[in-house]
């Protein structure tokens, strides 16, 4: 089944979100009530804002503008899915990415996309974030995380703060074993750099890896990391 997501919402295996006919230079995709075993990937080949498939249960998908929601049944995170969940998104504008709620098994490519920021309100665990190279200070905001991985390109400057305990995590070469009142660390060029990355974490952190990576191209050759011109606004964790 397809459905155009519009404002009244659409539950379906697969749905299809078009570009807002006042056109769209940046977009919010929110998760509403948590997520779970999803991939999300930019795609250059998708002409809608939007395109996804989902498992059982299935959410419901509504877009106003060029703000897509998806709201997950209450519970559904304690059922067996039948697959995982795919949305890809378009690479023609900017995108940021707010979750409320836990996410587990996320993994998400944002590498070919421009980003604007990037939240998540509840703990997030067992997922991959990856990363392109920013344009401006881009704060990525994170309640708490459990075995994250978050990655970007060698030539993006990164601050990692932490606010509480955090065991077990790592910027780039430098490993923290376990702190009890927090911690701070960045990269020895962070300082008077424009276009770099802050990671705030305003909980605990055990498990989490900040660290930077080759960006490969399909036949397996390194490639340079695209510029991602993005970061328009930065929400507080509140928000």
């Amino acid at each position: 089944m397809t459905g155009d997501a519009l404002h009244i919402g659409v539950s379906a295996e697969r749905v299809v979100v078009p570009l807002p006919q006042t056109g769209c230079h940046a977009a919010r995709l929110s998760f509403d009530n948590g997520v779970e075993r999803l991939r999300l990937h930019a795609d250059q080949a998708v002409h809608a804002l939007l395109e996804a498939r989902f498992g059982e249960p299935l959410p419901v998908v509504w877009s106003t503008e060029c703000s897509v929601h998806v709201e997950y049944p209450l519970g559904s995170r304690l059922l067996r899915r039948t697959r995982p969940n795919t949305i890809r998104i378009s690479t023609a504008i900017a995108w940021s990415l707010d979750v409320h709620g836990a996410t587990a098994d996320l993994a998400a490519d944002l590498i070919d996309v421009r980003v604007g920021a990037v939240s998540f309100h509840g703990g997030v665990a067992h997922s991959r974030l990856a990363l392109g190279r920013p344009s401006g200070l881009c704060t990525i905001r994170l309640s708490s995380a459990k075995e994250l991985q978050i990655t970007r390109p060698t030539s993006a400057p990164v601050r990692l703060e932490v606010a509480k305990g955090a065991t077990n995590v790592r910027l780039d070469d430098r490993r923290f074993g376990a702190v009890v009142d927090g911690l701070t660390g960045q990269t020895a060029d962070y300082q008077g750099v424009r276009d770099r990355y802050l990671v705030i974490v305003s909980g605990g952190a055990d498990g989490l890896t900040v660290e930077a990576l080759a960006d490969p191209d399909r036949d397996g050759r390194p490639r340079r990391a695209r510029r991602v011109r993005g970061c328009p606004y930065s929400p507080t964790a509140g928000a």
